[in-house]
């Protein structure tokens, strides 16, 4: 198979951004990647990351592959699970506590850090708007996330979030309450449903 040929099955595979472990497995050698680099056929969007050089970048694709411990969060969450109107001007990702990355600034990434207990609560997959599949925060997780301290998203992004949540047929108030209890924003919470509700 050529190059050409390689490059374009990878692309179409992975949606149009892969990583040299995943070429690896679909047994295309490292020196094959960087000679599709060379002739444009691919481009090396980060460390062992490569992309369709024609299509749109998926950033949050990207920020995930090379910042796998991380989970989008807050206002991001809120963006993805389509709750909001407002397009991030950076990305917000979990990580757990004493996590590092060099990654940050590069990424436009606002890194917050949570003790393990908390970190893996509410984790689900949700499409980007580019169709790939990244780790986010569930809804439940995401609503309690931006009214807690130190934190707190702006009035109106928490407001519109709620009256969204309130409106969606898949709500689910019982995990809500536990992980609000969990959080420590069960009272916020409370005041918001009983409002909304």
């Amino acid at each position: 198979m050529t190059l050409y040929n390689q490059a374009k099955v990878l692309l179409h595979k992975y949606n149009g951004t892969f990583t040299r472990r995943q070429a690896i497995s679909e047994g295309i050698a490292t020196p094959s990647l960087s000679r599709m680099v060379e002739q444009e056929l691919i481009e090396r969007v980060g460390p062992g990351i490569y992309a369709d050089p024609m299509s749109f970048e998926d950033e949050f694709l990207i920020a995930q592959l090379r910042l796998s411990r991380g989970i989008f969060c807050k206002e991001t969450a809120l963006y993805l699970h389509n709750m909001t109107d407002r397009t991030p001007n950076f990305m917000e990702m979990t990580f757990p506590k004493g996590y590092k990355s060099n990654y940050f600034d590069e990424l436009r990434i606002k890194p917050y850090r949570q003790i393990d207990a908390l970190y893996g609560m509410g984790i689900t997959t949700i499409e980007t708007p580019y169709g790939n599949q990244v780790r986010v925060y569930d809804i439940e997780r995401t609503l309690c996330d931006i009214i807690r301290p130190p934190h707190v998203a702006q009035d109106e992004v928490v407001r519109q979030a709620m009256q969204g949540y309130v409106q969606r047929p898949e709500k689910d108030f019982n995990r809500l309450m536990k992980y609000a209890k969990n959080l420590k924003v069960d009272a916020k919470i409370k005041t918001y449903m009983s409002v909304l509700g």
